[in-house]
Formats: C-alpha cells, structure tokens, sequence
C-alpha cells in the first residue's frame, strides 16, 4: 500500500519484523536517492538483511538498497 503523497517514497523494510515502514519523501528520484545513501551512510551494502526501496507514485519499485 502507498502512504506517501510527494513523487517517491522512500521505504524501509525490516526483516526481521516483516515491516515495512515510511521513512522519508521526496519530489525528484536524485532526491530521492541522495537522502538514502546520506541518512544510511555506511550501512549500505550488497549483503544487508533489511531492506530500502524507493518507490513512486505508480507503486513501483525505481530503486533497492540492501542495508546492514
């Protein structure tokens, strides 16, 4: 289910909890993109067990992240 009503949200799922939550909303995907590798700076990784989508108005995924 979408919650964000700006261009992209951005999504961090738990795992471990299966929950996915809101955490983040930006209009353009360089936005979008800048504020996830900043806020999870060192933590981003091809092997991380949680999990950070990017995802648009559509409901599509445009971009993952695997955070440690």
């Amino acid at each position: 289910m979408i919650r964000h009503t700006k261009q992209f949200g951005i999504y961090h799922w738990d795992t471990f909890d299966d929950q996915t939550f809101l955490i983040h909303e930006t209009d353009t995907l360089p936005d979008a993109q800048a504020w996830t590798e900043e806020h999870y700076k060192g933590r981003l990784w091809d092997y991380g067990a949680d999990q950070v989508d990017i995802v648009n108005r559509a409901g599509d995924i445009v971009k993952k992240y695997a955070v440690a």
